[in-house]
């Protein structure tokens, strides 16, 4: 037996689905009226967010992985970009955050390879 989701449910989705854009656009506007790489900033945050949580399963087509990858670089170097056109410094922490983050992560991984030797 399949079930079937009633007119009700779907009207009040959809109506949900363009409250929520609807009020993501009016954010991103109110933003922008501040200062436009302050609605950039916020645009690129969420893609980035997005791109994070995206996690294709394992053996999801190649172009999932692919899509995932860039939609985080997009969104990480957009915002970046923002926070050099705010703040200089702050826009110097978005490019040498992920060479520490790589650092971190080369320190603290162990090779099973190595140990085997």
């Amino acid at each position: 037996m399949t079930t079937q989701r009633t007119s009700w449910a779907l009207a009040r989705e959809a109506a949900g689905l363009f409250l929520t854009s609807s009020g993501l656009l009016g954010v991103l506007a109110a933003l922008s009226a501040l200062h436009w790489a302050a609605g950039l900033s916020a645009a690129m945050a969420g893609l980035l967010t997005t791109g994070v949580l995206m996690r294709p399963k394992p053996n999801a087509a190649r172009w999932a992985h692919i899509a995932r990858v860039a939609v985080c670089i997009t969104g990480y170097g957009g915002l970046t970009g923002c926070a050099f056109a705010l703040c200089i410094p702050l826009g110097w922490i978005g490019v040498f955050l992920p060479v520490v983050l790589v650092g971190l992560w080369l320190t603290s991984h162990e090779h099973g390879a190595e140990g085997a030797a």
